[in-house]
């Protein structure tokens, strides 16, 4: 009886063994730095975010087989939108209707090694999230009508359109290369007016429209120096920093009309 209990159970683990997908490769993923400092001569930041992909702990020298795919999204701190709509009134161009949007990144990029739809479906895409048009989620409420639906929907495309063209929101596909065959590297360019704040750099590795592994790192991009400290009197003291604005304003008129008199 025990030796058929024994056998059953061992011919049990065989079968999981063949069914149960193998255990997946697993992703290392760095960053080329973890602050970037943000002085009077920043002028943009190139930011390099490289990976290799690595067979499973425990392995004992299984070979790493691709093709792989790599998808990382560089995500900025959230922050509140407010998107407005202009329409002439009495010859006069004039805000007629807004749509505040919540948790919206205030930078936003997502690189690849090819298309998006290239890698993988579309519910995958929509449910890690990833893609420009999921970072402005219209406002739903309680009895919204299909109409309010479809324009605060239109509202969002607008968003997603400002935020291209203010250099926020980017997608760049094939800008990931693999140097070898598991060696990835990609490039970024931060924009001058990139925010301040803590960013998350997160990667995904692929294969066959499947996720294998993901890694998330962390970076802060911050304003150091004599910016700083305007930046933070401005922000924690706006009634005394706008008083010595006025009073340097006026300073300097005086002195400028003091010079050119003589």
């Amino acid at each position: 009886m025990g030796r058929i209990a024994t056998f059953f159970t061992l011919l049990v683990v065989s079968v999981l063994a063949l069914t149960l997908p193998v255990q997946s490769q697993r992703l290392v993923s760095k960053l080329s730095a973890i602050e970037i400092s943000i002085n009077s001569t920043f002028s943009g930041e190139s930011l390099t975010l490289f990976g290799n992909v690595e067979a499973p702990i425990g392995a004992n020298g299984r070979s790493v087989s691709g093709p792989f795919d790599i998808i990382i999204v560089i995500q900025g701190p959230s922050t509140r939108r407010v998107v407005r709509e202009k329409t002439p009134q009495l010859g006069v161009w004039l805000n007629s209707e807004e749509v505040i949007f919540a948790d919206v990144p205030a930078y936003y990029h997502v690189l690849a090694t090819s298309p998006l739809n290239k890698i993988t479906d579309e519910d995958t895409l929509r449910k890690e999230g990833i893609g420009l048009v999921y970072q402005a989620n219209p406002p739903q409420y309680e009895n919204q009508s299909e109409e309010e639906r479809v324009r605060n929907k239109g509202f969002a495309g607008e968003l997603v359109r400002l935020m291209r063209e203010a250099e926020m929101f980017g997608l760049s596909e094939r800008r990931i290369s693999f140097l070898s065959e598991t060696f990835y590297n990609a490039n970024l360019t931060l924009p001058a007016n990139v925010p301040n704040g803590t960013y998350l750099a997160k990667t995904y590795l692929f294969s066959n429209g499947q996720i294998l592994d993901q890694k998330a790192e962390r970076f802060v991009v911050r304003t150091t120096g004599a910016e700083r400290f305007i930046g933070n009197a401005a922000r924690d003291y706006p009634l005394a920093y706008g008083l010595a604005s006025v009073l340097i304003a006026l300073f300097t008129g005086w002195l400028g009309a003091v010079a050119f008199r003589r």
